[in-house]
């Protein structure tokens, strides 16, 4: 699959699966976002996993420089 090894390099097997279920997770949670839905219900946690596992089979040291760098821990601590 040229395509999903061009645009995911890091995937492991080059596998569809591997990617498929984050990214559809991901353009729903993209979806209530967009549309003002309450999100604070949601697994927020399981969502950031999976952009941090969408971001690792596109770029390793960027998943690492993004978690490390991110916030969003502690705002997931602070929620109501």
């Amino acid at each position: 699959m040229p395509d999903l090894a061009g645009a995911f390099p890091y995937t492991p097997n080059r596998a569809l699966t591997m990617v498929e279920n984050p990214v559809k997770r991901l353009h729903q949670f993209r979806n209530r976002i967009a549309h003002h839905e309450g999100i604070w219900h949601l697994p927020l946690e399981a969502r950031r996993d999976d952009i941090q596992t969408v971001l690792g089979f596109i770029a390793p040291a960027a998943a690492t420089w993004v978690a490390d760098a991110s916030r969003i821990d502690h705002v997931l601590a602070r929620r109501p």
